[in-house]
């Protein structure tokens, strides 16, 4: 590696190109007009998410020519940005590759009263993928029938619908259906295919379709959670709650910096009536088959069923049965454990055999019912990473987080820290925002992650505890009007 494309320390970045590309050209000019608005720029923001179909971000700059006006830039403009750690791809969104971003928006525009000539203005010029922009003015209504991985690649590519030419990752489905798209926007068609569609290798339903640096991914949550459905995806790269190296000299250690996150929070790590109520933990699926006039009743067990689907923690490589987030225990004085209680959620769907002959749609004990406590489950033990620019990370990755017990240490010279049993592990990035800061001449990164099962077990309690409550009994509210009325509680009051 060159001297030039080695990290030195740790924030550090390449910002190749910052610039705008014309809707028109200048007099003389064969091409658009481009204006490098590098030397402007003060800070650049990148958003990738899985939730998300596309990435969005936005550039703040210090403007004394007024290129807003000049230029002008109405909407109709693109984007040339490439930036990286040293050493490392990150995001090359140029005409040269054809995947220039769409500037979409100018806004917080306000004048710098400190320039004694007036003329200096801050801006902030939003920017996302130029299939948003095919979304919004395109229209679907149209017939799909077999694999909804074909019908996802037809709207990705096709010139009147996303006509998009970037790399296209797809996992293969086991759904074969026919499919009517009632005039949808592309992306919101893809998203209705997504959320019938069944995994090939993988038992869990529903698919995800973003975008990150890489291109366009179209798979299920535990595609990425997991490899060719047999074993855990091995993390990307490892963080943890520490100390900053200081500077000794000039020697400074620049991984120890990059895996010492800046600074850490958890959004809801324990949340179980959230988790009740939506079906997390137990639910009910009443299907109603109009041909056939029947009812099919599916009962959901989280405990039981855990140990069939990849979750972030596992078991030397394999499905881990027992590192689930709640315990095995039984619940009051009912006997059973919390994932019995089927009726805390319950769902009715029509179901319609024999639609299109060969064509058989999925069932919603097979989707919706399996979905929606996966994709509810992500939601808890949320855990946002402030840490320095690492474009090896895209959103969908798997990271490790070491975080101790938060319990004093003794007076002990040989008492370490202990890694927390449940927090600390294995998490997936969820979103990943880049945020490049020209005057600090800092990059670094938030990532939102999820954490959907415990690196250690929680322990189980097999016996029945009830804590024994007097019961106060029943009693009318005239009746207990009428015991103060024939006391003596009221004599002296007037």
């Amino acid at each position: 590696m060159s001297e030039n494309n080695r990290i030195k320390q740790a924030g550090e970045y390449t910002l190749d190109k910052v610039e705008l590309i014309s809707y028109r050209r200048h007099q003389g000019e064969q091409t658009p007009h481009k204006v490098n608005i590098k030397p402007i720029t003060l800070n650049v923001e990148l958003t990738e998410d899985i939730y998300s179909n596309t990435m969005v971000g936005a550039i703040t700059v210090y403007d004394m020519q007024d290129i807003r006006t000049v230029l002008p830039i109405t909407g109709m403009e693109k984007l040339n940005l490439v930036f990286s750690t040293p050493g490392i791809e990150g995001v090359n969104a140029t005409e040269e590759d054809g995947y220039p971003f769409q500037i979409y928006k100018i806004d917080e525009v306000r004048q710098d009263s400190a320039n004694a000539t007036g003329r200096g203005q801050f801006y902030k010029i939003f920017f996302c993928s130029s299939e948003m922009y095919f979304s919004s003015i395109n229209r679907i209504s149209k017939a799909y029938s077999g694999p909804i991985e074909d019908a996802v690649e037809d709207i990705f590519r096709d010139k009147t619908k996303l006509n998009s030419k970037k790399q296209f990752y797809f996992e293969p489905t086991s759904t074969n259906a026919k499919y009517v798209i009632p005039n949808l926007r592309p992306l919101n068609a893809i998203n209705f295919l997504s959320s019938y569609a069944k995994s090939a290798n993988y038992k869990n339903a529903g698919y995800l379709f973003f975008e990150t640096p890489d291109g366009y991914h179209f798979r299920s949550v535990e595609s990425l959670l997991g490899m060719g459905g047999a074993k855990a995806r091995p993390a990307k790269f490892s963080f943890q709650s520490g100390i900053a190296n200081t500077r000794e000299g000039d020697v400074r250690d620049v991984m120890n910096d990059m895996t010492n996150v800046i600074s850490y929070d958890f959004l809801r790590p324990a949340d179980a009536l959230r988790q009740i109520r939506t079906g997390v933990y137990a639910n009910t699926l009443i299907e109603h088959d109009a041909f056939n006039k029947t009812f099919t009743k599916t009962e959901y067990d989280y405990l039981a069923d855990f140990g069939k689907y990849f979750h972030t923690e596992h078991d030397n490589g394999d499905k881990a049965a027992d590192k689930g987030m709640i315990p095995f225990t039984k619940f009051e004085d009912t006997n059973k454990d919390i994932s019995q209680n089927y009726m805390a959620k319950l769902m009715t769907k029509t179901k319609a055999t024999k639609l299109h002959n060969d064509y058989e749609l999925p069932s919603h004990a097979d989707t919706t019912q399996v979905r929606i406590p996966q994709y509810e489950a992500m939601k808890s033990t949320n855990l946002k990473l402030q840490v320095f620019g690492n474009s090896l990370l895209k959103a969908g990755d798997i990271i490790t987080f070491d975080i101790p017990l938060m319990r004093p240490l003794g007076n002990s010279k040989d008492k370490r820290e202990e890694s927390s049993p449940y927090f600390s592990g294995r998490y997936m990035i969820t979103a990943i925002k880049h945020i490049i800061n020209m005057k600090a001449q800092r990059y670094e990164m938030i990532l939102d992650c999820m954490k959907d099962a415990v690196r250690t077990s929680y322990p189980a309690e097999l016996d029945q505890n009830i804590v024994n409550t007097p019961d106060r009994g029943v009693t009318s509210i005239y009746q207990a009007d009428k015991d103060i009325l024939s006391g003596d509680i009221l004599e002296g009051v007037n």
